[in-house]
């Protein structure tokens, strides 16, 4: 029988990591008062995403790239696709993989152990990018209408559940 301080395949870990991410962002803006709808193509259809990995057709891409979620703010109706990653490190920028991102009206979601920062496709376009230094925080955006203490109460379950990580041994 194998020790729960082993895991077999990091890329299953590394699955799992990102399934809590959005898991955690999914919370955070439903209890803000939004109504949050999967979109993303892993979580609908994993046997299809499967299936469409390397193929390099346009319609292909365009649902291997669709966003995690599309959410509605109760406050005015408006809708924003939303795409969660987590980083460990807590960095993201675009690189060659977004070269052909097709959703221009995205806002990247990052969970990392110590923060949750957003960002816009435009920006991330144009070569910004998001470090454990950097400050862009959900509050800051003014269409999200996310309270301060829920952003800070989710940083704190991003902390506990991604340090129990670091004590697996894969």
């Amino acid at each position: 029988m194998e020790s729960i301080n082993t895991l077999p395949n990091p890329y299953n870990l590394n699955s799992l990591k990102g399934r809590m991410a959005e898991q955690l962002i999914q919370d955070l803006f439903s209890r803000n008062n939004y109504n949050v709808f999967n979109y993303g193509l892993e979580r609908l259809h994993p046997f299809l995403s499967r299936v469409l990995r390397n193929n390099s057709h346009h319609t292909s891409r365009d649902l291997r790239y669709m966003p995690d979620f599309v959410v509605q703010s109760g406050e005015t109706g408006d809708l924003f696709y939303l795409e969660v990653k987590f980083r460990a490190n807590g960095c993201f920028e675009f690189g060659e993989k977004y070269a052909d991102y097709p959703y221009k009206n995205a806002w990247f979601v990052v969970v990392s152990p110590e923060k949750i920062q957003c960002m816009h496709y435009k920006r991330l376009k144009a070569g910004f990018s998001i470090t454990p230094n950097t400050h862009y925080r959900l509050t800051s955006v003014r269409s999200f209408h996310i309270t301060k203490e829920s952003v800070e109460e989710y940083e704190g379950y991003a902390r506990g559940f991604f340090s129990a990580f670091n004590k697996l041994k894969p």
